[in-house]
Parts: C-alpha cells; sequence; structure tokens
C-alpha cells in the first residue's frame, strides 16, 4: 500500500512541478521542459502494459486539464507509455531481469538508465513538439526547441529519478 501512495505522491509532485513551475518560466522560445514524463519512466518495470498505458494517458490528461492544452500531452504520453518496452528493451537490452523495481541506479547501470531516459523524452518531445506546431516549414526552429528542451528535460529527469527511486522509493 505504501508503495501506491509514493507512486500517488510522485504524480502529483510532477504535475505540480509541471504546471506550476516550468510552465510559467520563460526563459525564451526554445526553453520547454516536460519533466512530467519522469513518472512513466519510474512506473515498475514489471508492471503491465495496459497500467502504463493507462497511467500515462492519465498523466498527460491531468496536464492538459491543468493548462487548458488541446490534447498534446495526452498524445505523447500515451505514445511513449506504448513505446516504453520497446525503448527500454533498446536502452538496456534483454539481460534485464523484469522484478517488481524501478529503472534506478542501483539497478539499471548508470549508461543504461540515461539511454533509457534520453529515449523516452526524446520520443515524447518529437511527438509534443511535431504535434504542437502541426508543419514542416519551420523544422530548423522545432528542431533547435527540440534539442534545448530535451536537454534541460533529460538533466532534470536525471536528477529526479535519482532522488524518487534513491532516496524516498527505497526507503
Amino acid at each position: 500500500m505504501q508503495k501506491y501512495i509514493l507512486y500517488a505522491a510522485a504524480f502529483l509532485v510532477l504535475v505540480l512541478l509541471q504546471i506550476f513551475l516550468l510552465d510559467n518560466i520563460s526563459l525564451g522560445l526554445y526553453f520547454h521542459p516536460l519533466i512530467y514524463t519522469a513518472f512513466i519512466i519510474m512506473l515498475p518495470l514489471d508492471l503491465e502494459h495496459v497500467w502504463v498505458m493507462l497511467l500515462s494517458t492519465l498523466m498527460g490528461l491531468m496536464i492538459d486539464l491543468l493548462t487548458g492544452m488541446g490534447g498534446l500531452n495526452v498524445v505523447a504520453s500515451t505514445a511513449i507509455g506504448f513505446m516504453r518496452p520497446m525503448l527500454l528493451n533498446t536502452a538496456v537490452g534483454h539481460n534485464t531481469a523484469t522484478d517488481d523495481t524501478m529503472p534506478a541506479l542501483h539497478r539499471l547501470q548508470a549508461k543504461n538508465l540515461v539511454w533509457y531516459i534520453i529515449l523516452m523524452v526524446l520520443a515524447h518531445s518529437v511527438i509534443y513538439f511535431l504535434l504542437e506546431t502541426m508543419s514542416l516549414s519551420n523544422i530548423h526552429h522545432t528542431l533547435l526547441r527540440l534539442v534545448v528542451s530535451d536537454v534541460v528535460s533529460v538533466v532534470m529527469i536525471w536528477y529526479l529519478v535519482k532522488l524518487f527511486t534513491e532516496k524516498i522509493f527505497i526507503k
């Protein structure tokens, strides 16, 4: 039961960080980190795919409802929830046993965890930013926004995953 409360708290903290902090920071057009994907990244490795999809959709829906977006976050979050097993397999390989653990530093090698975070953030951002622009006419601006936002997002998510998995969930 305590594990579910911790996941609910992580869900709430990430939604509040995204909505009230990161969405209100105005550092230019190209800076738009999307850190709520950390919740999908931190889900247990053995969680059934249906639950991953439902929780991913719920996360995107919450962000969309609270920001007034037209479904961009739902589509991008649901897509990475769907692609999660493939991206995890690509980043980590076949040698990872799936027990009831999160992809934490003590469980995965650091380089595998970094690749997993990068792949998840990149997949989410590509879908999000391409749907947001709905055009390839200014693709250079979209790519620059994608690169800047992804670098910041990966760094922030790395520290969030490290904090949640090593300091909060393990204790």
